[in-house]
């Protein structure tokens, strides 16, 4: 019997025992517990350096056998553990295992446990404990540097945010905090404890800060409409202060009870789909935003292409204008050339004509002058007459010979030969020059220079005629004693008279000859401008003897008379 009663006591007290390990808070209904495993975790950690199944990982947050270290005791770190799922029941009880500790006497900064929505707000600041500011959700935070200098730290906080309140680190968030309290839960031999418990609407904290399973309310009965499908996560920080933030478990029970309150649900429910249509029609504004930037790029760039077209064409325009420019001065250049070139050879073809009618016209009158002295002639006078005037001929056509057999004229002639050439190249890479040469400047030089240098050469071609007739006149007593001569060996010349006529045929046919070559020349070469510079000269040096022969001619005629 004694036995019996013993066995009775001892499962009474168990009972007694396990219902006070899960207090109830805030009302007659009493919740029954579920442990929510994908949102759990606790040691023995298996595989220690790598991760937890549904957990991430950010920061300097490293995964040991018994515990997961936040931040280890350095300066300026941060680290934090993040649920990967969504909790999906509307009410839930967080129990979190935690310590602080460093070898400093004071501490910082601080561990904190959220429940917010990871979609808003900016994921890589770190400025909250390891996390952003501007969250949108719940959070505790168990803070162990004093910024506002109250002297109440350790501290325990609750704050709620709806993504616009900004924290003030300064000010410890004394401007959006619902409830806090004091703790003595750093550098404790044991693990603190953390109970956190939303139900029907109603939020609650409790804190065991030396790890005896005695929870002491800190804050109490705060409501709050928390929507569903927010994610859990735990984060820690340093500053110029240290500490290790290590966490060894964190437990997640949804809570259901015959008393649920069905209105609360439906009201949490309601909330988080105004929020996902809310967050719906933000993303759609984004995405709009987005679009309507992308086409004003495209815009604006289709903008600056057509500039870069329209500038390109003008340059294209102005370069076109320009070398049209460059191309008719050169033209106009060619064509002033050629029509002074022509004006030239028509002038010398016209003196050309005009000494030649001269010519034609003394040789007619002295042939007329030759006949009626022959007909007031006997027979024989008329020969021996006839004999002076082909040994004058021959006697002349000698002189004629040993004239230009002379070294220094010879060398004459070669200089002008030579400059004649020099100003056939001069005007041929004239010419080159002007159909490629894109600068007029150049090609008035060089027209300037071609001037000069057939004025030059004209210069020469009257000085070579003045030292002809220098030397010409040098020679008239050597031609008076020829005359005088001739008159004492005319019987002696009679015989040569056949030979000369034949002689003088022959210098017929060859001039005949030469004519007809230079007739095909001109037929053959008539255009270019080779051929100009070659008739030039030719006629330069065929003017030049005729000229000779016909003075020299002429004084030997008048002497002979």
């Amino acid at each position: 019997m004694n036995k019996l009663l013993l066995l009775a006591i001892f499962a009474i007290v168990i009972f007694i025992i396990r219902v006070e390990s899960y207090p109830t808070y805030g009302g007659s209904n009493s919740p029954s517990f579920r442990r929510e495993e994908r949102h759990s975790f606790r040691a023995p950690f298996l595989q220690s350096g790598t991760g937890i199944l549904y957990w991430d990982l950010e920061g300097s947050a490293f995964v040991n056998d018994d515990f997961i270290r936040l931040t280890p005791d350095q300066k300026s770190v941060y680290g934090s553990i993040w649920n990967t799922e969504p909790l999906e029941s509307p009410w839930w009880e967080v129990v979190l295992e935690f310590r602080i500790h460093g070898n400093g006497r004071i501490g910082a900064d601080g561990l904190a446990f959220w429940y917010i929505d990871r979609r808003e707000g900016n994921n890589q600041d770190t400025s909250i404990y390891g996390s952003k500011n501007l969250w949108k959700g719940l959070s505790v935070v168990f803070d162990t540097f004093d910024n506002d200098g109250d002297g109440n730290h350790p501290l325990v906080s609750v704050f709620y945010n709806d993504g616009t309140k900004f924290y003030e680190t300064a000010k410890d968030g004394s401007n959006m905090k619902l409830g806090s309290c004091s703790a003595r839960y750093r550098n404790d031999r044991t693990n603190a404890k953390a109970r956190i418990k939303y139900y029907q609407g109603m939020l609650s904290v409790q804190i065991d800060a030396n790890g005896n399973d005695q929870f002491e309310n800190c804050v109490d009965n705060v409501r709050l409409d928390i929507p569903i499908r927010y994610t859990f996560g735990v984060s820690a920080a340093t500053g110029g202060l240290t500490d290790n933030h290590d966490v060894y478990s964190f437990t997640t029970f949804s809570l259901d009870s015959n008393g649920f309150n069905k209105n609360t649900m439906n009201y949490n429910n309601a909330q988080f789909e105004r929020e996902k249509q809310e967050r719906e029609r933000q993303e759609q504004q984004d995405r709009e935003r987005q679009q309507q930037q992308q086409n004003q790029q495209q815009q604006n760039q289709q903008q600056q292409e057509n500039q870069q077209q329209q500038q390109q064409q003008q340059q294209n325009q102005q370069q076109n204008q320009q070398q049209n420019q460059e191309y008719n001065s050169q033209q106009e250049f060619i064509n002033t050339l050629n029509e002074y070139t022509r004006q030239q050879t028509e002038n010398l073809i016209q003196n050309q004509n005009q000494q030649q009618q001269q010519q034609n016209q003394q040789q007619q009158q002295q042939h007329n002058s030759i006949q009626e002295e022959i007909k007031n002639l006997s027979e024989k006078e008329q020969v021996a007459f006839l004999g002076k005037k082909i040994d004058g001929l021959s006697d002349a056509i000698l002189q004629l010979h040993v004239v230009l057999d002379d070294p220094e004229y010879k060398k004459s002639f070669d200089g002008l030969r030579d400059q004649v050439n020099d100003i056939s190249q001069a005007m041929i890479s004239l010419l080159k020059s002007s159909a490629q040469n894109k600068d007029l400047e150049s090609i008035k030089t060089q027209q300037s220079q071609f001037v000069k240098d057939f004025y030059e050469f004209k210069a020469n071609m009257q000085d070579l005629k003045a030292s002809l007739n220098n030397r010409f006149n040098n020679q008239d007593n050597e031609v008076t004693k020829n005359i005088e001569r001739l008159n004492q060996n005319v019987n002696s010349f009679k015989g040569m008279v056949e030979s000369n006529s034949r002689d003088i045929q022959k210098i017929s046919s060859i001039l005949s000859n030469n004519a007809d070559q230079i007739t095909s020349t001109i037929q053959k070469h008539s255009g270019t401008f080779g051929f100009w510079t070659y008739f030039l000269f030719v006629q330069a040096i065929f003017i030049f003897g005729f000229v000779f022969w016909r003075k020299y001619k002429d004084d030997n005629n008048k002497k002979l008379i």
